[in-house]
């Protein structure tokens, strides 16, 4: 009975060590797949938060890039707007009462052309005074421009700056052209000109 008692403690034993056996397994398979699943979520995870890193290192450095081409395009405007003062201010002293006086007529004409009237009146500078052959030569060329006949007259009250400024009998309407007006009108060409060069 001994010998059947062994054997069937034996048994018992042997099955519960294999069953042991499996569930240490199992547990080990478990525990390893767990492992496997867990470095995995780290894994991704790594992965998002380097992408996530790179992606901000990218729009770091975008918006360097956009800054750094906003200050050197407000550098160049700066520089071209020093530079159109200059220019603007150096033809501002060439242009003196006797070389302005050259082309008044033709300013008057251009003015008087622009405001389409009957009969108008023309303020000038005392430094460069508009004569009354001027105002017959302006005449002239606003008839053989348009066919239209003009009457203009001088006025009396001066202008400040050189050239003319072309208005209705009633002050109503003007046209403005004295030399800084007129430079004012080429601005984008001069602009564009020291922008090629610059």
């Amino acid at each position: 009975m001994e010998t059947t008692d062994n054997r069937l403690l034996s048994g018992i034993l042997e099955q519960a060590e294999q069953t042991a056996q499996k569930k240490l397994e199992d547990a080990q398979r478990q525990a390893t797949r767990i492992a496997d699943e867990t470095q995995l979520k780290i894994d991704r995870e790594i992965d998002s938060l380097q992408k996530d890193y790179e992606q901000k290192l990218k729009n770091i450095e975008l918006k360097k890039q956009a800054n750094l081409a906003s200050v050197k395009r407000k550098a160049n405007l700066r520089q071209i707007d020093e530079s159109y003062q200059q220019v603007l201010g150096r033809v501002i002293a060439l242009l003196d009462a006797k070389k302005v006086a050259k082309h008044l007529s033709t300013w008057i004409a251009e003015a008087a052309i622009g405001l389409d009237l009957k009969e108008a009146k023309v303020a000038f500078s005392r430094q460069c005074p508009v004569t009354e052959e001027q105002l017959k030569e302006a005449t002239s060329l606003v008839q053989e421009a348009t066919g239209a006949k003009i009457t203009l007259h001088l006025d009396p009250k001066p202008v400040q700056a050189l050239g003319v400024i072309v208005s209705s009998m009633d002050d109503t309407v003007s046209f403005n052209n004295q030399v800084e007006i007129r430079l004012r009108r080429f601005d984008r060409v001069v602009r564009s000109m020291i922008q090629e060069h610059t």
